[in-house]
């Protein structure tokens, strides 16, 4: 099982990273002049979270780094499904999101605001999905290096998502502050 595992999420992350450069990047380049974006250094966490997302696990899974020589099969199978989970989420946010899919944050003068599809449910399914695929390698492979960098990805996350509300709110106004007050950031909310 631990062999399937960890070729589950090298494909997925291979296939993502795949993804990034052929279908997101090269639209992103071509697209108009952004109406709003980040100043100063907060328009540069995309540069620093997307290698450190898409790159950091893979190579700490291929090397075998700090990983527990243990069954687990409980936690194995956890990270299973925030796999599963990343692998639903992660596709049905980027078609939902069509041409807005952009890997830094920005509006644009025809920007609409998603409401549906997984963002029915949260705000920044992109990222839960990030970050569920994170954690379930994590998990999956018991490796713990992957799992006590995590929070410096969640960290890095929240404040990417941080900034693209700012840019949200500051486009759409009370239509967005009511979608965010239904809408979890990164998980559902239980209670509406």
């Amino acid at each position: 099982m631990r062999l399937y595992l960890r070729w589950y999420f090298l494909g997925f992350y291979a296939v993502a990273v795949l993804i990034l450069l052929v279908t997101v990047l090269p639209p992103a380049l071509r697209a108009e002049p952004a109406e709003k974006r980040p100043a100063g250094l907060r328009r540069f966490l995309p540069v620093v979270l997307l290698p450190l997302g898409f790159l950091v696990p893979p190579g700490l899974m291929l090397l075998r780094e700090a990983e527990i020589d243990a069954d687990w099969t409980a936690i194995r199978l956890l990270g299973l499904t925030l796999g599963v989970y990343a692998a639903v989420v992660l596709p049905w946010s980027a078609a939902t999101l069509g041409r807005f899919l952009v890997p830094q944050a920005r509006v644009s003068r025809d920007h609409a605001l998603v409401m549906r599809g997984p963002f029915r449910f949260v705000r920044h399914p992109a990222y839960s999905g990030d970050l569920a695929l994170w954690l379930g390698s994590a998990l999956a492979t018991l490796n713990v290096a992957l799992l006590a960098l995590w929070p410096l990805y969640l960290a890095g996350a929240r404040a990417e998502a941080d900034v693209e509300e700012e840019l949200l709110e500051s486009k759409f106004g009370d239509a967005y502050r009511r979608w965010a007050h239904t809408a979890g950031r990164f998980l559902p909310r239980i209670a509406r």
